[in-house]
């Protein structure tokens, strides 16, 4: 194996423990050489300042490292900002309040040694809950863009790229503060990559009330939608039959946004959004009966309802 250097793009606001802990996972990778790039997005507390003391004392020639900075607010215009500095074949983004396995960077790598037209190695991820038990996230290598759309594992924890073509995609949408990966994740597949899928949970994900899904939808009410609005429009990046698909799972999602906002207890939210996703729809009446049932069961608490619309 030839070891090429792997960069990674790690943004940051207001989290000067959390992101040691990650800072931490990198550095124990059992891959080099490694390029570390920190973004700091305009934070103001310590956080710039010990991720500058943690940097002086692992900086070293295999292991290197770089602190940027962005003031324009968005974990996504502090991304772009990274990767306008990699120079490297292969990189990926991590997330602040997230951590590697060590043997991530290493069978990233090795993936991409062996099989040279690989534009995406994607993992598994596992959720942390509170018991500090690590609960595998949904994953499947077959129709990846259907899982995405309903599971979003093309999140940003979940995958390495080839630089090249991440940026033939067109980078991080800046103008987006949520689902900006899953919106990412349906302009990368527009560009058919061919990805490696590696069934191992790869990297863990601590849920955050102040990340930018957080643990609850209706103090975001209309940002969610927004970029529902804006991924119909990209399914003139795809043909006709797949983006009929597309749009059909968007409508499905805005339904179950709306059960969120319901079960939220914001009900005159969730009727409104309901009524309206199922009125801008060309679905047949058999097809809406069934979203408005979804749509009582997910508010009521209930789970999977994608397994009776797939």
């Amino acid at each position: 194996m030839i070891y090429h250097p792997l960069s990674i793009v790690v943004p940051v606001r207001n989290r000067p423990d959390l992101i040691i802990r990650c800072l931490d996972s990198v550095y124990n990778q059992s891959y080099r050489p490694i390029r570390l790039f920190v973004v700091d997005n305009a934070s103001t507390d310590s956080t710039p300042e010990r991720v500058r003391e943690w940097m002086e004392s692992h900086h070293s020639d295999d292991f290197q490292t770089t602190l940027l900075f962005e003031d324009r607010p968005g974990a996504a215009a502090a991304r772009n900002r990274g990767l306008r500095e990699v120079d490297t074949e292969v990189m990926l983004f991590f997330d602040s309040d997230d951590t590697m396995r060590p043997e991530l960077a290493i069978t990233v790598m090795e993936a991409f040694d062996r099989e040279k037209k690989l534009d995406m190695v994607v993992w598994r991820v596992g959720c942390v809950n509170e018991k500090e038990e690590v609960i595998p996230a949904h994953f499947a290598h077959r129709d990846i863009l259907g899982n995405h759309l309903y599971h979003a594992v093309l999140s940003t924890q979940a995958y390495a790229v080839r630089t090249s073509f991440f940026k033939l995609a067109g980078g991080w949408n800046p103008e987006l503060r949520v689902w900006d990966d899953w919106e990412l994740g349906l302009r990368l597949l527009a560009k058919s990559p061919r990805i490696k899928s590696v069934f191992r949970v790869l990297s863990h994900v601590y849920p955050q009330v102040d990340s930018i899904t957080g643990t609850e939808f209706h103090s975001r009410k209309g940002q969610w939608e927004g970029v529902i609005d804006l991924m119909e429009r990209e399914t003139e990046l795809y043909p006709e039959a797949e983006a009929r698909r597309i749009k059909d799972i968007l409508t499905y999602r805005r339904v179950i946004l709306a059960a969120h906002y319901a079960r939220e207890g914001f009900s005159q939210s969730g009727l409104e959004l309901l009524e309206k996703a199922l009125a801008d729809s060309n679905l047949p009446k058999w097809r809406k009966q069934l979203l408005r049932m979804l749509y009582r069961y997910t508010a009521k608490g209930g789970r999977g309802a994608y397994l009776l619309w797939k």
